[in-house]
């Protein structure tokens, strides 16, 4: 059995002050420069980090790379729209006139939309995400 002593998730992207301006700035998440160029840990509540490496030929994720586990997806799609973001929106599900799906993952509402490396990223509300992850 392996012993696991913690999870570390990891994306690329082709430009590390785009992104840790995005990240930071636009999103107001804690970022730490890594030594050497090495990368950007985003610091989440929780404990959690996110390690971001820079990749010369970076491709962006065709999948959601996380989501964003927040209070009222509303009010941060109002917010990061005020700011420039532009939310997906995908054949399959049925969103709202802020690319909002209401009634994702059991209940809560969710959002996508790209960073600067073209990775995809959610933003869910609601019991289900948690009750999905506990």
């Amino acid at each position: 059995m392996v012993t696991v002593r913690r999870v570390v998730p990891t994306f690329s992207t082709n430009d590390l002050d785009a992104t840790r301006a995005f990240y930071e700035d636009t999103l107001g998440l804690r970022v730490t420069a890594l030594p050497e160029g090495a990368g950007l840990a985003l610091n989440l509540d929780g404990g959690t980090s996110v390690f971001v490496y820079p990749k010369e030929n970076h491709q962006p994720a065709t999948f959601t790379i996380m989501h964003l586990e927040v209070e009222d997806v509303d009010q941060v799609v109002d917010e990061l729209t005020a700011k420039g973001v532009t939310f997906e929106r995908y054949e399959g599900f049925e969103q709202d006139e802020k690319g909002i799906v209401r009634g994702f993952m059991e209940g809560g509402d969710g959002a996508w939309f790209t960073d600067p490396a073209g990775n995809i990223v959610g933003l869910a509300d609601g019991d289900g995400i948690r009750d999905l992850l506990g």
